[in-house]
């Protein structure tokens, strides 16, 4: 039977787990969603390990293809639970196999903070750089708008801003880490 199956092909593939994620960020990534194919319709009862038990995500039929559950970070109990790694596991019935999903799960509750290191100007050109506490992306906000956001969430880091900056132009500083916790804001004051 071992041998059996080890020659079987698995029932689940194309597997895709996100890899953090904040469930009190009130964003997109306030949920971890958890995607993977099966190969027979089955009844699926999925489960992510927690310190207070498994907690269940789905229980119920599912058709052969691909599977979309998603998990909002909260124990059996309706509590979020603590920050850390977890994992999905699931369990087929008609094929009476239980398979621990390898991709890990990061809850990151926590919100990133952000310094401004310096800010020069020459050429019509603001030059920002600044550090976080974690990686994240640093966000400008020009009057009360978004106008950069960075593409690298590198811990220390630096970008260009070329729009029209005043005495009265209201600079603020954030940051948004991986899992989606937005930092407070740092204004900066008036060139």
């Amino acid at each position: 039977m071992t041998q059996r199956l080890k020659l079987e092909p698995s029932p689940i593939s194309q597997t895709h787990v996100d890899k953090e994620f904040s469930p009190v960020c009130n964003c997109a990534t306030e949920a971890a969603h958890i995607d993977f194919s099966i190969r027979r319709a089955d009844h699926l009862r999925i489960v992510v390990r927690t310190p207070g038990g498994p907690t269940v995500i789905a229980n119920r039929e599912f058709s052969k293809g691909m599977v979309h559950v998603q998990w909002d970070g909260r124990g059996p109990n309706g509590e979020v639970v603590p920050d850390g790694t977890y994992f999905a596991v699931v369990r087929l019935r008609g094929a009476q196999r239980t398979i621990d999903l390898p991709n890990p799960i990061r809850v990151d509750t926590v919100k990133p903070t952000i310094a401004l290191v310096s800010l020069s100007r020459g050429g019509g050109k603001a030059l920002f750089r600044y550090r976080t506490s974690e990686q994240a992306h640093a966000l400008l906000i020009v009057d009360g708008e978004r106008r950069i956001r960075t593409y690298s969430t590198r811990k220390r880091g630096k970008f260009e801003y070329s729009g029209r900056l005043t005495a009265k132009t209201r600079l603020v500083l954030r940051a948004r880490d991986l899992a989606g916790n937005l930092s407070r804001p740092v204004p900066i004051s008036s060139l």
